[in-house]
């Protein structure tokens, strides 16, 4: 059996682990990381002409206040999904009572923990239209997964940098262990 997809799957009988990467846009990660390094210098220019000079109200430095706002909110933002890119990961992984569901780097990020109970209709969700922005959007850590399960009266979803076949094995899986037709 040939096994090329990105998730690490470990499944025992009462326990299943499913841990995906993030999505890997290499051309982003690499323009992006020199693109913050040419962000931080004009961070830090721009923050010593306005903190470190003689500060007068006039309009070109509420101007400069405002453009280092937006930037830093920029930067931000990039930061964001670099580091979404290089060291992101979903999990989902079922004990006998409850599911831990988290989209994290570092540890830090969305984290839930659901009743086993309450969790039910494991099913794919194959995105047609816009699949050069769905695959966009997967790269900064965006938009939903192709793996989808309800919960109570809201639907979650992971599996963002998972293909069609391997989200189908994950999904049959899940039905699996849940005992779910």
């Amino acid at each position: 059996m040939v096994n090329n997809g990105k998730a690490k799957i470990e499944k025992t009988f009462n326990e299943l682990k499913i841990i995906i990467p993030s999505e890997k846009n290499w051309f982003f990660q690499i323009f992006g990381t020199a693109w913050m390094g040419g962000w931080f210098f004009g961070f830090i220019m721009v923050s010593e002409k306005i903190f470190f000079s003689e500060i007068s109200y006039s309009g070109a430095n509420l101007f400069v206040l405002f453009w280092l706002i937006a930037w830093t909110v920029g930067g931000l933002i990039v930061a964001r999904a670099l580091l979404w890119g290089y060291f992101g990961q979903e999990k989902f992984m079922t004990d006998r009572s409850e599911v831990f569901f988290e989209k994290t780097v570092f540890g830090m990020g969305k984290k839930m923990r659901l009743d086993i109970s309450e969790i039910k209709n494991f099913r794919v969700e194959i995105i047609i239209d816009s699949e050069s922005r769905r695959k966009n959007d997967t790269s900064w850590g965006l938009g939903g997964g192709k793996i989808k399960f309800d919960y109570g009266l809201k639907t979650y979803s992971f599996g963002l940098s998972v293909d069609d076949a391997e989200a189908e094995y994950i999904v049959g899986l899940l039905k699996e262990q849940f005992k779910e037709q």
